[in-house]
């Protein structure tokens, strides 16, 4: 049995830390600590949110600040300035990248169920791929996604705050049920391989004041139906949440109240990182297995907070 470990992890504006290919002098300091992120959990499989988009800036990362770590960058059409983009090391290979790009294209759905159809598109489609574990070995697909923020970052009344609030939430439902109609084509494929979606879903657990005006929540609409139980995604960090202890550090970001300062510099925590898993890898019988209760945040110190306003998040797979 071969074990190995898959890590999503956004790297805040990692676009903006190199000019000319190269690491800025005054942002080495930072590409060390996001480096010491990726090098302490040693992933095999790395989904970087808000990554940079030119191969030559992540060649010249690789090379200067993962030297020896044998990654290796698979990128699909480039998301902008916040990309997406896979690392991957031996035994894990390449077989496919972004062939489901156009089923991510603009679509139409109704989000309130009032009869009418709205618009939607992706401001960053996810991407798509998928890895062989070792020549001839099993596949794994895996999709990284980074949703639209629920934040409002100019600056509005509390009315339009509202507004504004409500509309994000409905975008994030609309994207939601997107890409769960991706995943219940990929369940119901004839030789259906496993499949992880992971990123930044900027969304967590339960409703929200503004999700609950429209019922929906976008993790909970991703991982499926409970009246379709065979279909459901399993988070991999859910068994933390059944820890009292473990419970209090279950969260990826943190950020100030919006609306008013807290005078202790009180921040808000909120778990909007995941690891989702398709329902076929926590069969023991399966060729490629979740690692039960291997689900993790990474590390919180000074280093990783400075690294990025995101935490890393982990889990372990196996083969036979």
């Amino acid at each position: 049995m071969r074990e190995f470990t898959i890590m999503s992890y956004n790297i805040k504006h990692m676009n903006l830390i190199f000019k000319n290919n190269t690491i800025k002098p005054s942002e080495k300091q930072r590409a060390r600590k996001i480096a010491k992120v990726i090098q302490d959990i040693n992933p095999h499989v790395l989904g970087i949110c808000e990554a940079a988009n030119s191969p030559q800036e992540h060649k010249h990362f690789i090379d200067n600040y993962l030297s020896g770590s044998g990654y290796q960058l698979a990128q699909g059409v480039s998301r902008g300035s916040q990309n997406l983009v896979f690392y991957y090391r031996l035994p894990f290979s390449i077989i496919s990248i972004d062939d489901a790009l156009s089923f991510y294209g603009p679509w139409e759905a109704d989000i309130d169920e009032d009869g009418l159809k709205e618009r939607h598109k992706w401001h960053r489609k996810p991407v798509e791929a998928v890895f062989e574990i070792g020549p001839g070995g099993p596949r794994l697909q895996i999709i990284l996604v980074h949703t639209k923020s629920k934040a409002i970052f100019s600056v509005v009344d509390l009315h339009n705050f509202q507004k504004i609030s409500l509309a994000n939430r409905k975008r994030l439902v609309g994207q939601a049920l997107k890409l769960r109609s991706r995943l219940n084509q990929l369940l119901q494929e004839v030789h259906p391989l496993p499949v992880v979606v992971m990123g930044d879903m900027n969304d967590g657990p339960g409703l929200d004041p503004f999700e609950m005006m429209t019922g929906r929540s976008f993790v909970e609409t991703a991982m499926g139906s409970v009246y379709q139980p065979s279909g459901i995604f399993h988070n991999a960090l859910w068994w933390m949440s059944m820890d009292s202890e473990l419970k209090r550090t279950l969260w990826t970001a943190d950020f100030p109240d919006p609306i008013v300062r807290h005078p202790l510099g009180y921040r808000h925590r909120v778990w909007i990182d995941h690891v989702l898993l398709s329902p076929d890898m926590l069969r023991p019988s399966n060729t490629v297995r979740y690692v039960m209760d291997s689900g993790k945040v990474g590390s919180k110190n000074k280093d990783s907070r400075e690294a990025s306003d995101h935490f890393a998040v982990y889990c372990g797979i196996e083969i036979e």
